[in-house]
């Protein structure tokens, strides 16, 4: 007997936004810089070091969310996914799995 399946599709999108800092931290995003002169504690996971979420971050979200018709949230959440790349200081990735500003697009 065969199973019946269906098809599911996602889609992961990552986009580069024309914010003039960095989502948790208030290092530049200006190209070109000097190796290493855009980063922070917090952008090289520091003990102790505390994020600050750049507030147009979420602005362009929620524009974006809108534009795609999704349900925006009204309590977000970010998560941490760890794992380790050498690139990757942090040994984590912060990403919204769970509780997303935008979804169901």
């Amino acid at each position: 007997m065969m199973k019946q399946f269906e098809t599911v599709i996602g889609l992961e999108v990552h986009v580069e936004l024309a914010t003039k800092t960095k989502i948790f931290c208030s290092c530049s995003t200006e190209f070109g810089g000097e190796p290493n002169s855009h980063t922070c504690p917090v952008c090289t996971g520091m003990p102790g070091s505390l994020p600050v979420l750049n507030k147009k971050v979420v602005e362009y979200a929620v524009a974006v969310g809108l534009a795609t018709n999704c349900k925006i949230t009204q309590n977000c959440k970010f998560d941490r996914k760890n794992y380790f790349y050498p690139d990757n200081p942090q040994n984590y990735q912060i990403s919204q799995l769970y509780l997303p500003i935008c979804r169901d697009g």
